[in-house]
């Protein structure tokens, strides 16, 4: 169950969405998309006798000690007892290896390509608010350019609009399979997340995954300042699209999650403005190049109609109920 969160206040909010208009208006419209994807063992051999034969053996003579042994079934044969009492055990024996043949489920309860953040309580945003985060999975890398493919070939995803972004756009372009879709407003971002079935983060939730949970990590990693542990413009290094999707292990959370600073921003289902157009999101990007911009910190927001070469897709879920912790 989505542990509650608590909400920011009108002001918080109003200066996040102040503190990230310069990202939307960087980022760009495009025009609006269609409304939503397309969308056990063998009887004793007596217990198979008639109920006459009892009774007839009671009236029967003693028998000849040379004579052969008789059968215990009437007509019966030992060997075909025998087999039969085999084969009344075969299912029972068939079954027992097929349960134990059968694969467990990942001891953390998260599905394949997922890591488990435990959860906690800290203090968020410059109001020093309180958020409260229950346990979640969430996916180790962005969502990239073949995983959205397939989630279009299949039907539940559209592609519209998917190549906004010149040099920097990933969907269909040979190469950049493994970099993350980009060009996807909130709608669609959403709509590949439930096709998993899977949904968006919070705000909260994204941030106390990158924050190390109670480590409060400036970064993903720790505290050294940004170098070469991510996907971004720093250093020298003036990129002009996003890297394939894990590059950069050094950068990860402690859980092993990667790419939650630089490469791209991605997605939250919470809003940072009055009425609803916004939608906060978190990460920074491969275009950032001074450390402030990719503190796991940092808000970040765009209208949820926007569409860019440097936002994309993390999808999280909910632990298995009867999982270890």
């Amino acid at each position: 169950m989505q542990s509650p969160t608590t909400p920011l206040p009108h002001a918080s909010l109003f200066l996040a969405a102040a503190a990230c208009g310069v990202l939307a208006a960087a980022c760009g419209a495009s025009p609006a998309a269609p409304d939503g994807p397309p969308p056990a063992g063998p009887a004793p051999a007596a217990q198979a006798a008639p109920e006459g034969a009892a009774a007839a053996s009671t009236a029967a003579p003693a028998p000849d000690p040379a004579a052969p042994a008789a059968s215990a079934q009437p007509g019966g044969d030992p060997a075909s007892a025998q087999a039969g009492a085999g084969q009344a055990s075969a299912p029972a024996d068939a079954g027992a290896a097929a349960a134990s043949a059968a694969p467990e489920a990942p001891s953390d309860g998260c599905p394949d390509g997922m890591a488990r953040v435990p959860g906690g309580s800290f203090v968020m945003g410059p109001l020093k608010v309180k958020a409260t985060v229950g346990d979640l999975c969430m996916d180790r890398t962005e969502v990239t350019a073949e995983a959205y493919a397939a989630c279009v070939k299949a039907g539940k995803c559209t592609d519209t609009f998917a190549n906004c972004a010149k040099e920097a756009s990933t969907y269909g372009v040979a190469g950049k399979e493994k970099q993350p879709m980009v060009c996807v407003d909130f709608a669609q971002a959403q709509a590949y997340c439930a096709a998993q079935g899977k949904r968006l983060p919070r705000d909260d939730e994204w941030e106390w995954a990158a924050r190390g949970g109670e480590a409060a990590r400036p970064y993903p990693w720790g505290d050294e300042a940004p170098k070469d542990q991510l996907c971004w413009s720093g250093g020298g290094t003036v990129r002009k699209t996003a890297c394939d999707v894990g590059s950069f292990p050094a950068g990860a959370n402690p859980q092993g999650i990667q790419d939650l600073a630089g490469n791209v921003f991605e997605w939250t289902t919470s809003a940072n403005d009055g009425n609803g157009k916004m939608r906060v999101a978190r990460g920074g990007s491969w275009r950032d190049g001074i450390p402030p911009l990719v503190r796991t910190a940092r808000p970040g927001g765009f209208e949820a109609t926007y569409r860019c070469g440097f936002l994309g897709i993390r999808c999280v879920t909910e632990p298995a109920a009867n999982a270890a912790p």
